[in-house]
């Protein structure tokens, strides 16, 4: 009567893109229980989330139940390469494979796996005289579906987390635009996106951004004085050609009038360089956050803005196109809506020095 051939049984852990490598600098073959205990450790506290550490698990636990149903049993991790379908991922694999079988010569294999492409190596093991055995073991990180549920809400959490104060400080000085301008309002907003969008497209924003952070130099000068001679040259130009224009009238009132209404926008535009200028320069020079320079200027806008509609309604009250009344209403609604957006922005700072 014959003995009975014992059986051998491997336990087959594949990690085709060798995060065991890359990240915990493990070489592989991993052989053992106890080696491939300490490999799913070191890469569990290199990467906690990798679908590897699982895998590892999961085959220790197909050695354990081999084991103790008294099967002739090895454990044994193998990997391959970041590249999965290039010739050295193939290659490496190929050759520990053939390692294993010279080594434990097994009868049977459990090839255990985190997806797909794992299971690649089949198709070099289905030309040996061995059985296999597909597991795969599946964590939530490895399904499609929640995998892209998981990566689309991190997105959303880091993008809210970012960019949600700048949206709503955003989405505040829009409706603040449009309440006190109307048409003209939503014009400057879309520019203002506009100028976003291009900063972001060209990479302005990160690099000056990155640039703050690390407190590095910049190769430029003092923007302000450059701005300060253009809004003085419109100044004296806007100047002139409002005088020009009102020159010929008789009347005080019609003369500051006109002069008042054709001279706003001229102001208006010296003093949104002079602005510009000196945002430019305390982005690049100064050490404040750049929100809070944002948000400090952005007020600074709508108070010209305010100041021109002020001008334009005592241009319209001293011509007789408006009441004392309706110019009185005009003086209160904008002062408030500046004393209250003042209050919005720079309480948290008085706080904070106090």
């Amino acid at each position: 009567m014959h003995e009975e051939k014992i059986k051998n049984y491997l336990v087959l852990v594949v990690d085709i893109d060798d995060d065991v490598g890359r990240k915990a600098g493990l070489n592989t073959p991993i052989l053992g229980r106890e080696k491939n205990i300490k490999a799913l450790i070191k890469l569990g506290l290199t990467d906690p989330g990798d679908s590897d550490v699982n895998a590892i698990l999961g085959g220790v636990k197909i050695y354990d139940e081999l084991k103790a149903s008294g099967k002739g049993v090895e454990i044994a991790t193998i990997s391959g390469d970041v590249n999965v379908e290039s010739e050295k991922c193939a290659l490496r694999l190929k050759e520990q494979i053939d390692f294993l079988l010279y080594l434990y010569n097994p009868d049977f294999i459990y090839l255990v796996s985190d997806g797909k492409e794992d299971e690649m190596i089949l198709r070099y093991l289905e030309s040996k005289n061995v059985f296999v055995w597909k597991k795969r073991i599946v964590v939530k990180q490895s399904e499609t579906l929640e995998s892209t549920y998981y990566l689309i809400q991190e997105f959303i959490k880091k993008t809210m987390e970012e960019y949600i104060p700048l949206i709503l400080t955003f989405t505040g000085f829009s409706l603040i635009l449009y309440a006190v301008f109307a048409d003209i309002g939503w014009r400057i907003v879309v520019g203002l996106i506009g100028l976003y969008i291009l900063s972001e497209g060209v990479g302005v924003r990160r690099l000056l951004i990155e640039r703050i952070k690390n407190k590095e130099e910049f190769a430029i000068g003092r923007v302000f004085p450059i701005s300060a001679v253009i809004s003085l040259f419109i100044l004296i130009i806007g100047l002139t050609y409002s005088i020009s224009l009102t020159r010929q009238l008789t009347t005080l009132n019609e003369f500051i009038g006109k002069f008042l209404l054709h001279f706003s926008n001229p102001l208006v535009l010296a003093l949104l360089i002079l602005v510009v200028g000196k945002f430019v320069d305390n982005v690049i020079h100064s050490e404040q956050e750049l929100l809070e320079i944002f948000k400090k200027y952005f007020f600074y806008l709508i108070c010209i803005f305010i100041a021109r509609e002020l001008i334009i309604s005592g241009g319209d009250y001293l011509l007789g196109e408006i009441e004392f009344i309706t110019f009185v209403m005009y003086v209160i609604i904008y002062i408030s809506i500046t004393i209250i957006l003042s209050v919005i922005l720079f309480t948290k700072n008085s706080d904070k020095e106090k």
